[in-house]
């Protein structure tokens, strides 16, 4: 362990930082009066520096077991659409993504005369699997489908 000997100012401005903290969290209304009791040239702007924080607060995310599927962030997505909203369709969608969160995706390409059905990994992101969806759309051959889905069999990383 390092010992740090810090300047006499320094260390008054951490215990007085410190004070200021423990005094607002104790009574928020007061604070500052009675911070500019026990420091005669304290200003707001020297007490609003002292409460703001020094770090960056992390980002807390989901601890649900859910969080692994490709179609959960989706569903929180347009939940939260449907907050601001209150369109209906989007609940009603949000609820199918959640019916459907654990099963596999299901493509069925049809050509012509010719159909292939695909399954996929739930744990894809709906966004891959919707640019896939577009991308089988625009084949004209069964060979662009073939190469397709290769494609994108490699360099998903996640198993079918």
């Amino acid at each position: 362990m390092s010992s740090r000997t810090f300047s006499p100012e320094r260390l008054f401005k951490i215990r007085r930082l410190r004070k200021a903290r423990r005094l607002f969290k104790k009574e928020p209304l007061f604070a500052f009066h009675n911070m500019c009791i026990e420091y005669p040239d304290y200003t707001i702007t020297e007490f609003q520096d002292d409460l703001r924080r020094r770090t960056k607060k992390k980002k807390k995310f989901s601890k649900t077991p859910l969080s692994r599927y490709g179609r959960y962030w989706r569903m929180l997505q347009l939940k939260d659409r449907y907050q601001c909203t209150k369109d209906e369709k989007l609940i009603i969608k949000a609820m199918k993504l959640q019916a459907n969160m654990t099963k596999p995706y299901r493509l069925r390409v049809r050509l012509k005369d010719l159909c292939w059905e695909y399954q996929f990994s739930p744990l894809i992101p709906i966004g891959e699997i919707e640019s896939l969806v577009q991308q089988f759309n625009a084949c004209q051959t069964e060979r662009e489908v073939e190469t397709i889905y290769k494609t994108f069999a490699e360099s998903s990383s996640i198993p079918y």
